[in-house]
């Protein structure tokens, strides 16, 4: 299903959160059969999350140990993802990692949780704690460069439904639990585009983003409306003049180049305008600019930021700055 629903092609990565492991040997298996009938060309890389209480795959992993020490005391309150003795499963999955290609993190109980509000709030999704983990390790394999910004990546959110944890854990199947004082936490996507908007002040209320990639502009779009901003984007220069000049926002967001009008273009319009000069505008481009180009930009942004991707710190403390 994964492989059509990509146009028969495997995805560059498959992200689960474990606690025996059977699950992603699985998945495995399938795509080996795939290739064998030639429907798709490869076999995607795995990675594999654990709750950091409980980890003993990610550590034997990380130290290139076929054999995980099991974890007799396991730290954690996910209990769906407290298995301490992985056996065999573990072995499997370590020699098709080192064949296929793989990737091992944990992720604290607060990273969990964190990602839990955080996919509530961004994209309306309820997950259950096992998800969470694969979104936490998920968020740090991007952030170290594990995972591309180009890569295709599918995470399994099936995981431990909530019938199946009251029938493992009786009465206990639900738990509040509070973190708000459990010293420093790491949020998941403190180095990231997610927390970098949200820390932009509230006194700016409306933003046009300018982009033609529909994927960058959403991402955007998204995280500030969680913050009670109003965002209108464009999908062209031409596009995004014209609702510069209906909305007269706040702060513009432009990538440079565009189809029809591009960002040069869009910023000569602007800065001719008298009224609409003074609009801080922030460019995102993943172009290599030249000499003349960049002396063509100079006077007319308040800032020039290179698309490293979007969980890059220095793009994101950037639109901070320039935003604040």
């Amino acid at each position: 299903e994964i492989a059509e629903d990509l146009g028969w092609r495997a995805p560059d990565w498959f992200i689960q959160g474990v606690s025996g492991g059977m699950g992603p040997i699985g998945l495995v298996k399938g795509f080996e059969e795939l290739v064998q009938l030639g429907l798709v060309d490869r076999v995607p890389g795995i990675g594999i999350v654990q709750s950091e209480g409980c980890a003993p795959m990610i550590q034997a992993y990380k130290a290139g140990q076929r054999i995980a020490v099991p974890v007799e005391n396991p730290q954690t309150l996910i209990a769906t993802l407290s298995t301490g003795r992985p056996g065999r499963a573990y072995e499997i999955l370590w020699e098709l990692m080192n064949k296929y290609g793989g990737a091992a993190e944990s992720a604290s109980d607060e990273e969990a949780f964190e990602a839990m509000r955080l996919l509530a709030r961004v994209d309306g999704l309820s997950v259950e704690p096992a998800t969470a983990v694969a979104f936490a390790g998920m968020f740090k394999m991007v952030r170290n460069g594990t995972i591309k910004p180009e890569d295709v990546v599918v995470i399994n959110c099936s995981g431990h439904t909530l019938p199946v944890e009251k029938h493992i854990l009786g009465d206990q199947w639900q738990r509040q639990v509070d973190v708000s004082r459990a010293g420093k936490t790491v949020s998941l996507p403190e180095e990231g585009l997610l927390s970098a908007l949200e820390q932009v002040e509230s006194s700016i209320s409306k933003v046009v983003v300018i982009e033609d990639n529909a994927d960058a502009a959403r991402l955007i779009s998204r995280i500030l409306q969680t913050r009670g901003h109003r965002v209108e984007t464009a999908s062209n220069g031409a596009e995004g003049i014209k609702l510069v000049r209906q909305i007269r926002p706040d702060v513009i967001i432009t990538d440079l180049m565009m189809p029809g009008v591009d960002g040069f273009q869009v910023l000569d319009t602007l800065k001719s305008d008298e009224e609409l000069s003074q609009i801080p505008v922030i460019v995102l481009t993943a172009k290599e600019l030249t000499p003349r180009e960049r002396k063509r930009l100079s006077g007319q942004i308040d800032a020039l930021l290179q698309k490293g991707g979007f969980l890059d710190e220095e793009l994101l403390q950037s639109i901070i700055k320039t935003l604040q």
